[in-house]
């Protein structure tokens, strides 16, 4: 009889039928590297015998080279009868590398596929579920729901089954296992309904990361594979609703509290308490009924007053630095619409413009009816900013989701990929409506990423470079040195910051720089979660703790990786040197850099002994060579990507503004 036999070697993947009367069609060679993650492709070896019908016929490892680790995260397939529950956050987060090669029959037809493991698996087994209820409170998280697992491989070993709702927490639940998708209703008349309680006790002690995606949990050939549970809601208009907290619970320090993802899958976030959450204007304001009629007497308001009000704020409301406040005064002053400028009081900024009656403090009453009541958010951050990060106010993040978003951007964007996963990108929850750009270049990428359409995306400058001067920075000024890093986002997770990358890089770089230059001219701008570890080493003094615009103001040359404050600070003369030794795992993991090799406006070092040579060059007798740092092709490169260089970014913000009826 014919036998299916599939080999893997010297890069070529080998399909073949072994009959007795030999057939061109019986044997196909595939190049592995051709095979591209995310797809599945359909052999033209047919299956001849009913035995091989649904089997897996090779599933091994097969180590990629780096240049093949990049995925398209927005051409997730699966097959026809097996739904994907996978949150696209799942697909963002594989950290690339090791790939498995998975060689598989679904009915008479030979597929194959090469990806990570847990993204195979989950083609070959579905999982299909209804939450029937999900209730949590100060004691514990309680569940019930009915599910099944659909598994129509013989040869594919499933293993323990559990409910899990962080790295560290789960509870035990079994569910049926069936060979084909059925109806939910007859599962249910199965007694297949499953009820699970977990104390919140277990759920606080386990806090780590913000985001949990709550799933069902199966080991599938000794794989874990998790699946989220979904909650969707027939009603709701968009599904960006979801992200709007279903339930709330404080406990130990922490806001906990249950939502949706853009699928309908549950989400359990665990953060810090805000220090205004455990006061009692928080608890008056933003109460479920309170919010719940500032709401819905806002939303009466808007529909029957041609009266546009428009907010306007910068990151956490905390700042007036980012030129925000300058496109505001000039709608304040020149138009009959309402503006108003929302700032916390106890910000350094509120002071020097309290003066002006359009300036709302965060959190007054006056402040909590206009976000109610507004049309309009025109700002350098996401609308989740005018208000407490991560809201656990439903009626708040309706809100958010349903203001007319104008983003002016606080810095350029050609440096950080933003992935499918960007709460900026189209469909997802801090989509603009419009966004300001400084250059076509800038333009094209991100129609690109963003998936905007080119109306949307306006060329006038982005308004910050108003608000700064250009090239003031000159070979003659003082010498200073700043080290501004990013913070790794997949470095969050580490319960020992003192371990990161991001921690080491900074240390290690100092040590090299006061070499070559005064102590008192290297400058640290750290990332608040882990400047308290900064402040306890002998670093401790070159903290930078007043506004970042400041130290831009004197900074001859930033030393940063990933940045675009690196664009912010070379318009004001500076020179730039972009260290980047983790260059490949960052890129595995975030997503390949804007800037190609070509375009960077600074040098680049890739390790350290590559960074000390530079600085030997770039600082020699105590002083920065900026013709060095600084070159011609750097120049070339920035006014390609940020074209505006007049100080009048403010002006045509403006004018567009009014062209759109926007104020």
């Amino acid at each position: 009889m014919s036998q299916i036999e599939i080999g893997v070697s010297n890069g070529i993947l080998t399909i073949w039928n072994h009959r007795e009367r030999k057939n061109e069609a019986d044997l196909e060679e595939i190049r592995v590297e051709d095979i591209q993650r995310n797809q599945v492709y359909n052999s033209y070896v047919n299956i001849t015998k009913d035995a091989d019908i649904n089997q897996i016929f090779y599933f091994e490892p097969y180590e990629v080279s780096e240049d093949q680790t990049e995925r398209n995260n927005t051409n997730i397939q699966t097959e026809d009868d097996v739904e994907d529950e996978t949150d696209e956050m799942e697909f963002m987060n594989a950290e690339g590398g090791l790939d498995y090669i998975l060689v598989y029959s679904a009915g008479k037809k030979i597929k194959y596929a090469k990806d990570q493991p847990e993204v195979l698996l989950k083609r070959l087994c579905g999982f299909k579920n209804r939450i029937l209820h999900l209730k949590m409170n100060h004691k514990s998280l309680k569940l019930c729901m009915v599910g099944y697992f659909i598994n129509k491989y013989p040869n594919l070993l499933t293993g323990h089954q559990c409910i899990r709702v962080s790295e560290n927490v789960s509870s035990e639940c079994e569910f049926p296992i069936v060979e084909k998708r059925t109806n939910i209703i007859k599962m249910i008349l199965k007694r297949a309904i499953r009820k699970v309680k977990i104390p919140m006790d277990e759920i606080v002690a386990s806090a780590g990361e913000i985001n949990n995606n709550v799933s069902a949990e199966i080991e599938l050939n000794g794989i874990r594979i998790q699946y989220g549970l979904k909650k969707k809601k027939r009603r709701v208009k968009t599904s960006l609703r979801y992200f709007a907290p279903m339930m709330k619970v404080i406990r130990d320090g922490l806001m906990v509290f249950m939502r949706r993802n853009v699928r309908g899958n549950i989400v359990l976030v665990m953060r810090g308490l805000d220090a205004y959450e455990v006061t009692s204007n928080y608890r008056f304001w933003e109460s479920r009924i309170v919010s719940g009629a500032l709401y819905y007497w806002g939303k009466l308001v808007r529909r029957f007053s041609k009266q546009q009000v428009n907010l306007y704020f910068e990151k956490e409301s905390m700042k007036a630095e980012e030129g925000t406040y300058e496109v505001f005064s000039l709608a304040a002053e020149r138009t009959e619409s309402k503006n108003y400028f929302i700032i916390n009081a106890e910000s350094e900024d509120y002071d020097r413009i309290k003066q002006n009656d359009k300036v709302v403090p965060k959190y007054s009453a006056k402040y909590y009816w206009l976000i109610y009541r507004a049309n309009n958010a025109i700002t350098t951050e996401a609308p989740a900013h005018v208000n407490i990060l991560r809201s656990a106010n439903k009626y708040v993040r309706f809100r958010m989701i349903e203001l007319n978003f104008v983003f002016l951007q606080h810095g350029v964007t050609y440096m950080k990929c933003h992935g499918p996963a960007s709460a900026f990108v189209k469909g997802r929850e801090a989509e603009p409506e419009y966004i300001f750009v400084g250059s076509k270049k800038e333009r094209d990428i991100v129609v690109d990423m963003l998936r905007l359409p080119e109306e949307r995306v306006l060329i006038a400058g982005l308004p910050i470079f108003s608000t700064i001067s250009y090239q003031h920075i000159t070979a003659e000024s003082d010498d200073y040195v700043t080290i501004m890093l990013t913070f790794k986002p997949y470095e969050e997770r580490l319960d020992n910051f003192e371990n990161s990358r991001y921690y080491r890089a900074i240390l290690d770089l100092y040590a090299v720089l006061k070499k070559y230059i005064p102590e008192e001219k290297i400058l640290i701008v750290a990332h608040p979660r882990i400047q308290y570890l900064l402040e306890t080493t002998a670093l401790k003094d070159r903290m930078w703790d007043r506004p970042i615009s400041q130290v831009l103001e004197i900074t001859k040359l930033m030393i940063t990786d990933y940045s675009s404050v690196a664009y912010n600070s070379f318009y004001q003369g500076a020179a730039v040197l972009f260290y980047q030794e983790d260059l490949a795992e960052y890129e595995k993991i975030c997503g390949s850099l804007i800037p190609a090799d070509e375009e960077y406006i600074g040098l680049r070092a890739f390790n350290l002994e590559e960074f000390e040579e530079m600085i030997r060059r770039l600082i020699p007798n105590q002083r920065i060579v900026m013709k060095e740092a600084r070159t011609d092709e750097h120049e070339r490169n920035y006014k390609s990507i940020n074209e505006f260089h007049d100080g009048k970014n403010v002006d045509r913000i403006f004018q567009k503004l009014v062209e759109l009826k926007l104020i």
